[in-house]
């Protein structure tokens, strides 16, 4: 096998990886419920009902998590991502895709439970 040979086999590999990694989810949410958590910042603690799909359609993951949020900032719950989702990218993911949801709607968000939309 010569050099230029090798390097096609080299970066077609690597194209293949980077096509995996590129696989797309589709989110959805929903605020379950919202909770005072009782700090100096005056803090709120949404639960969030997470389905993660991926671009087959196919269901991945549906489970609770926690995302606590204040005038400062969003913050979802990385134990609680971790400890559900065994996907390193897709926790990444995951992660910023609950800040987004949830920041927008901040000021919104009052203390209660929330009725199931979907």
């Amino acid at each position: 096998m010569d050099d230029y040979q090798l390097i096609s086999q080299l970066s077609f590999e690597t194209m293949n990886m980077v096509m995996f990694m590129k696989e797309e989810y589709h989110f959805r949410f929903q605020v379950r419920e919202v909770v005072e958590a009782l700090d100096e910042n005056q803090s709120r603690d949404v639960t969030v009902l997470a389905r993660i799909r991926n671009d087959k359609k196919d269901l991945i993951h549906e489970g609770l998590f926690r995302v606590r949020f204040n005038s400062i900032g969003v913050y979802p719950s990385p134990a609680d991502v971790a400890g559900q989702i065994s996907s390193r990218h897709l926790q990444r993911v995951l992660l910023v895709e609950l800040k987004r949801y949830i920041k927008p709607q901040r000021k919104y968000l009052s203390p209660g439970k929330y009725k199931p939309v979907w």
